[in-house]
């Protein structure tokens, strides 16, 4: 588009003419020139008026393309040119309120946006839907702001959630998307070079450089090609200078490994816990630590988990094992359910998947990691040199042969045939020291039978009797008062046949 050389405005197309009435309005008041407040005076001078209004016509009609222009050309006041295309382009209709919503509620972040543009855009959409005269709130807009980011957001937004309302604001929102996509960008771009590493090409012991270059004439679609050698185009496998694959050392494609496996397989603490934002689960390699586990065994139905470097390893089992964490310099006890056991695997990995799905909040900031659950720290990791975050939990082993064990029936009738879920539970915690052995068939015979509801007793069914036949008998007393001979007892006697 051409542009207009005395104040620079894009000339207007019938495109973008939210964008263009900005500039021009800035321009005009720039000139200090106000069209919409100043009418045209009906009494004295009206000389300076119209300088002004001349002016100002010829602002909007220099920056607008001439197929624009057959518009206005009836328009004798600058105040009647954009009054008419504030009509053609700014409609108020019901049709163009529809149109707007639509735009506003379908709108999706580009993946190539910043969080700038990004929030911009739904703004000015949320601007558009109140120049309609639809009143929309900012926590409607901060909701679609947060809606539609990336999954790399996402404890960001459960965060969000957490604040106080009062400090959810459009401004407190910008700042922290934007010190959250400075922080996510550092990141990726300390990852991406730690992810995979190669050794530099091996030089040549001769090179000729004189080497004459290959002319493209009769080649033109050599640069279709991929070598099949270096994965590159533009040359065939015959005529690359990297060696071949059956020539590379094997310390070579070692070190295409991923970074973090190289971590996991370092001598340093290896009973520590790491925070993986890649790893789906929990994993441990150390059957000692579980207090509880379900071993696959064979029927482990070929359950493995990828490493970076697209090895698999073998799941043997899932369980759950006892930590102590600390908090504000406590220690306190708690249990990390649903690991993995992974007997292959170097490192013992907390997963930031596992727990986000679980209800928990990981917040980053500065060299540590902090873990929240309904807006209260539960656990904390400390960044270490080699740029990964060990969890600040201990692990107590398991010692299976200095437990003591006891069956599930036992305990139950112990504690009063308490439910057995519940019987399990304290187990789990630790509130009963021993180890309970699970009977599947364990049916306790006495909470049956107190289960069962008692029939009623019936009457009997008895049929008409003669005198004589049937006679009841009841004995009373003792009674308060005696009798003239002293008793406090008396017989009665009743014949059945006696109404």
């Amino acid at each position: 588009m051409e542009v207009t050389n005395s104040m620079r405005i894009e000339k207007f197309n019938g495109k973008d003419f939210r964008q263009w009435k900005f500039q021009v309005s800035c321009a005009l008041k720039a000139k200090g020139l106000n069209i919409h407040k100043k009418k045209k005076p009906t009494v004295g001078d009206t000389t300076q008026w119209d300088k002004n209004d001349g002016m100002a016509m010829f602002l909007l009609t220099s920056s607008m393309e001439l197929n624009q222009i057959s518009l206005i050309e009836n328009c004798e006041t600058a105040k009647e040119v954009m009054t008419r295309l504030e009509s053609i382009y700014e409609q108020t209709s019901e049709l163009n309120k529809m149109m707007v919503h639509e735009k506003f509620y379908q709108y999706k972040m580009s993946s190539t946006d910043s969080i700038a543009q990004h929030i911009s855009k739904v703004e000015n959409l949320a601007k558009q839907l109140k120049e309609t005269g639809e009143e929309i709130s900012n926590t409607s807009i901060m909701t679609k702001i947060l809606s539609t980011l990336p999954s790399k957001y996402r404890s960001l937004r459960q965060a969000w959630l957490s604040l106080d309302p009062h400090s959810q604001t459009i401004q407190n929102l910008t700042a922290r998307l934007l010190d959250e996509e400075a922080s996510l960008t550092n990141e990726e771009e300390s990852e991406s070079a730690l992810v995979a590493m190669k050794h530099s090409k091996p030089q040549r012991k001769f090179q000729n450089h004189n080497m004459k270059k290959i002319s493209t004439s009769g080649q033109n679609n050599q640069h279709r090609f991929i070598c099949y050698n270096c994965n590159k185009r533009g040359h065939f496998a015959r005529d690359c200078r990297a060696p071949k694959k059956s020539e590379r050392k094997p310390q070579e494609q070692k070190m295409l490994a991923f970074s973090a496996e190289q971590c996991l397989q370092s001598e340093a603490d290896i009973d520590t816990w790491i925070l993986d934002s890649g790893a789906s689960a929990h994993m441990s390699y150390r059957r000692d630590y579980f207090s509880e586990l379900m071993d696959y065994g064979k029927n482990s139905g070929g359950t493995t988990v990828r490493l970076g470097n697209k090895k698999e390893l073998v799941v043997q089992g899932c369980g759950n094992i006892l930590i102590n964490r600390c908090v504000n310099g406590k220690w306190e006890k708690s249990i990390l359910e649903d690991v993995l056991y992974v007997p292959e695997l170097r490192r013992n990995l907390f997963s930031e998947g596992m727990a986000t799905r679980k209800g928990y909040v990981i917040i980053k900031k500065y060299n540590e990691a902090l873990i929240l659950k309904h807006n209260t720290v539960v656990m904390t990791a400390t960044l270490k040199q080699n740029n990964l975050y060990e969890v600040n939990i201990k692990t107590t082993v398991q010692i299976d042969c200095n437990l003591a064990q006891s069956s599930l029936k036992i305990w139950h009738e112990r504690l009063g045939h308490l439910n057995l879920k519940e019987v399990k539970n304290m187990s789990k915690n630790g509130a009963i020291p021993v180890k309970l052995t699970d009977d599947i068939n364990f049916v306790c015979e006495a909470c049956q039978y107190g289960k069962r509801s008692h029939l009623p007793f019936h009457k009997s069914c008895r049929g008409e009797c003669e005198p004589g036949d049937l006679t009841y008998s009841d004995v009373c007393g003792p009674v308060e008062h005696t009798s003239v001979s002293g008793a406090r007892y008396f017989v009665l006697f009743k014949d059945g046949a006696t109404s």
